[in-house]
Parts: C-alpha cells; sequence; structure tokens
C-alpha cells in the first residue's frame, strides 16, 4: 500500500520526524517501499523451500490461465476506468501507478501472506501466531517505509491478516492479490505528486 501527495498525503503520512519528511514522488515511495519489499520478496523465492510454497499458491491460477488472464484485464481496466472518472482526466503516470500497485500487491502478498507465515512457522508457531506475526510486521513497514500514522499501520495490520484468512480458504495468490490491489488502490487512487484537482 502506498501513499500520493494531495489530501492523501494528509491523511495518510505523519509530519516530519525522525523517520523523514513526507513522501512526495513515485522515486520516494519506491525507494523507500515498494524496492525492499521487492527484494525481500525475490530472496525468499531463493529458498528452495518456500519455491514450492510460491509454486502451491499459483496452482489454481495455472490451472486456469485464460481466466485468470481475463481477469486481470478487466480489473486493470476497471481501475483505470475509475481513475479517469474521479478526476475526468486520464494520464500515463496514472496507468504506470495503477500497474505498480498491481505489482507490488502481488510481491507483498508472496512475501507477508506466504514467505514470512512459513519461514515463523518453521520455528514451531502455529498457522494464526505466525500470520499475526507478519501482519505486525507488515504494518509496522508502513509507519518506517511510507511514514503512516499508526492508526492507518494498524488497519495495514488488521487487513493483513483478513487477507492471510482468505488465503487460508482459497490457497490462491492471484486472487488475494487482486483483493490487496483494489483495497490498495481505492486508498490511494493518484500518483504521487498528483494532486486531487480535475483536468481543466
Amino acid at each position: 500500500m502506498n501513499n500520493a501527495t494531495g489530501s492523501s498525503n494528509q491523511r495518510l503520512q505523519r509530519a516530519k520526524d525522525f523517520t523523514g519528511d513526507r513522501l512526495t514522488t513515485f522515486r520516494e515511495v519506491f525507494l523507500r517501499h515498494g524496492l525492499p519489499g521487492l527484494v525481500l520478496a525475490l530472496m525468499c523465492l531463493g529458498v528452495p523451500g518456500l519455491q514450492i510454497v510460491f509454486a502451491e499458491g499459483l496452482e489454481k491460477s495455472l490451472a486456469s490461465p485464460q481466466l485468470y488472464a481475463i481477469s486481470l484485464v478487466l480489473l486493470f481496466l476497471a481501475l483505470n476506468g475509475h481513475a479517469w472518472l474521479i478526476d475526468r482526466h486520464w494520464s500515463p503516470a496514472k496507468l504506470g501507478w495503477i500497474a505498480y500497485l498491481g505489482a507490488l500487491s502481488f510481491w507483498e502478498e508472496w512475501l507477508f501472506r506466504l514467505a514470512v507465515p512459513q519461514i515463523v512457522e518453521g520455528f514451531g508457531a502455529s498457522v494464526w501466531v505466525a500470520a499475526t506475526l507478519s501482519a505486525l510486521v507488515f504494518g509496522a513497514a508502513h509507519y518506517f517505509t511510507l511514514r503512516w500514522k499508526w492508526q492507518w499501520c494498524v488497519g495495514a495490520s488488521v487487513g493483513g491478516l483478513a487477507l492471510s484468512r482468505q488465503m487460508e480458504l482459497h490457497d490462491d495468490l492471484l486472487l488475494i492479490t487482486a483483493i490487496h490491489w483494489i483495497v490498495t488502490y481505492l486508498n490511494t487512487p493518484r500518483p504521487p505528486g498528483h494532486a486531487n484537482k480535475r483536468a481543466t
């Protein structure tokens, strides 16, 4: 989940403190939040036991690739349609932002709903203890990387637990990614640096 400037900047981010100032550009958001998550997700993919977990999370989508591909395209078009609707304006930056949020949702779900809980379970924790610890780390990451206010970080942790529940029920990484993508987009529909103004 990410942050844009404008009203969402004030809504989500804290004022300047020991973690720095508000993030106002995509570069800042990516370097502080997106890139570290991507690196961790790729590192987890390098672990042989976790590779099996990753493959199992994709089994349903690999069994019906056409259905998932069509669903992905339709979701992407729907989010772009909404991005145009809220400002009566569309730009390549909005398309790129939506695509980025989709990719971010995928690697965050892999990392926090599958990889980290699996690692914690390896130390003897139960499924839900592992899920809870992972959700707390997920919320804390937003506090330090995106500089969210604490109440939004609590919300991210609760949302992480809800996504873990859905993952337990459906065992479908792409389905959980889609839920994450929609919620993240609705939370921050505009790219960093884009004010909440309609084009004239």
